[in-house]
């Protein structure tokens, strides 16, 4: 059995790491953010500083996964804080994954730039807060340790989908009626499939959180079978 003095030490060390992850979370979500203004005012500044972060989130994720591996090592945990260690690690790639895809964003948004845009984007404010408050809550959720948040992101991220396929829809009617506009319609449809991936990846992290909080699975609940 560990000795008070070591199980001390790990919660320390479980704090610390929750920081780290947290602090790598709070610079992804600031790509977001970027990423979706850049497309709104054609800011080509702000989308090559999206680009430039990704190596910092880069960093952390790799910082992040060394951690968990050396206080499992050192501490072998058992129980919740294992639960935590591998869900960190877990946790991380997704957001590490959620960053690459605020890059994708904006290197579309910087391919915008050479063409007029071909129409208003009615539905990208709204998709994109849409998102972003998925991301905000489902960290929050692993803050709180708040199942049934985490959860209910999960359940949302069908509106997301829901919007990206009338996105869709309503792009393809415009291409197959201007030809000429292909190219930065496909730029825009790459625009909104990344974005919707960004939907995907924070209900991952909140399956994750889910089970880290109640050892339960849910990523196939519901599923047909």
């Amino acid at each position: 059995m560990p000795s008070p003095i070591r199980l001390d030490m790990l919660e320390t060390e479980l704090k610390v790491l929750q920081h780290q992850l947290l602090e790598m979370a709070g610079l992804a979500e600031q790509m977001l953010r970027q990423a979706v203004e850049s497309v709104l005012t054609r800011d080509a500044v702000l989308a090559r500083n999206v680009v430039k972060t990704d190596d910092r989130v880069d960093r952390f994720e790799n910082e992040i996964e060394s951690m968990c591996i050396q206080l499992i090592a050192l501490h072998q945990p058992v129980a919740f804080e294992l639960r935590f260690l591998t869900m960190a690690m877990k946790i991380s790639r997704n957001i590490e994954r959620l960053a690459d895809k605020s890059v994708a964003i904006a290197k579309r948004s910087l391919e915008l730039l050479a063409y007029p845009p071909i129409k208003p984007f009615v539905d990208l404010p709204y998709l994109a807060q849409l998102i972003q408050e998925m991301v905000k809550d489902v960290l929050d959720a692993f803050v709180n340790r708040d199942a049934e948040l985490a959860r209910a992101i999960r359940e949302r991220d069908s509106e997301v989908d829901a919007t990206y396929q009338r996105v869709l829809r309503e792009l393809l009617t415009t291409l197959g009626e201007h030809p000429k506009l292909i190219h930065q319609g496909i730029s825009i449809l790459l625009l909104f499939r990344h974005l919707e991936r960004v939907g995907d990846l924070a209900a991952n992290i909140g399956e994750e959180v889910y089970y880290l909080v109640k050892g339960d699975v849910i990523r196939h609940l519901n599923e047909g079978g």
